[in-house]
């Protein structure tokens, strides 16, 4: 392993059986009060959801891959569903981004509205459509956390969207909890980042210590100072500033190019993988003249999306 490069070069995406969401699912893009579908469940993992075809459909024309993600990023709002841990009543705390800021145990009497700040308040109507448009999700885009990628010491990173998946989050199979996240690592050299397992990720807030702890290491001190000052940096900002100011997207100035095509042979490819290892027949939601596709075109449940492990080193670099 090269120390001169950063943790992501033993970062390694998720194997095949981690799938792009179905297109039922997408990251917690918020437009509107109704639109709003991020909740928090008792234990406060966040439940969050949006229709793809809702959102991306309002896609300007003609816009390079960066130029979408940029549209994209501008649509990520702060807020979440949590419930009452003695009445069970929903509540919407506009102001939180993650469920990671709340506490153990929340109540109604913690909400900071005054108007819904008791039990007896009534509930507001949640806007779910099916199970499927829902995801169990701890992180949001714009989550600042201690990333710890193998062979490396915990590092500051923040989750943020995939520029090739568009989605912050990975479902396996028809699972509706992440196995992976992206994140972007805070560095003093060349942007990068990793998929990295929710085992691998702790808040920031709460991992300061952790990750002071290795500056003893002199081999990369000075880089893990300029992290931690980035990340300290980003947590002042409001969640807009903070995605524009260290985005991946921001931070790389090389070319993001889109997502490649999948041809018909490919999918029918992933379809009998899927079938041998669950024994499932996936519906047949293309035609005979479809002969390319692109991965946000289509149903995706069967679709892998990054880099295959390398076989020699058993690591990939992502972009």
């Amino acid at each position: 392993m090269k120390k001169a490069n950063l943790p992501i070069e033993t970062a390694h995406e998720p194997e095949e059986e981690a799938h792009q969401p179905s297109s039922k699912i997408m990251p917690p893009v918020q437009i509107n009060e109704e639109e709003r579908s991020d909740i928090n469940d008792s234990e406060k993992s966040e439940f969050q959801s949006s229709s793809i075809n809702g959102i991306l459909s309002q896609l300007p024309p003609g816009l390079s891959q960066r130029e979408r993600l940029q549209w994209l990023q501008k649509k990520r709002t702060v807020g979440l569903w949590v419930q009452c841990d003695d009445c069970d009543r929903w509540r919407y705390l506009p102001d939180v981004l993650d469920s990671h800021e709340l506490p153990n145990k929340w109540y109604c009497s913690m909400n900071p509205d005054t108007s819904v700040n008791r039990c007896s308040a009534p509930e507001s109507p949640i806007e779910l459509r099916s199970a499927e448009d829902l995801i169990h999700s701890a992180y949001a885009a714009g989550s600042l956390v201690a990333a710890r990628a193998r062979g490396w010491p915990w590092w500051p990173a923040m989750v943020d969207d995939c520029p090739d998946t568009e989605q912050y989050y990975w479902l396996d199979g028809f699972s509706d909890i992440p196995t992976h996240y992206n994140v972007v690592f805070f560095d003093s050299s060349e942007v990068t980042r990793a998929w990295l397992p929710p085992s691998q990720l702790k808040p920031y807030s709460q991992t300061k210590d952790l990750i002071k702890s290795a500056l003893k290491t002199k081999s990369y001190r000075k880089r893990l100072e300029v992290a931690i000052s980035q990340a300290n940096d980003a947590e002042n900002l409001s969640l807009e500033a903070r995605l524009k100011k260290y985005s991946f997207i921001t931070r790389y100035k090389g070319i993001i190019a889109s997502p490649k095509k999948i041809n018909v042979k490919l999918l029918k490819k992933f379809q009998n993988q899927f079938k041998r290892k669950f024994n499932i027949d996936l519906p047949e939601e293309f035609s005979d003249s479809d002969s390319e596709m692109s991965p946000t075109q289509k149903h995706k449940n069967m679709i892998v999306l990054g880099n295959k492990k390398k076989k020699n080193g058993g690591n990939s670099k992502t972009q």
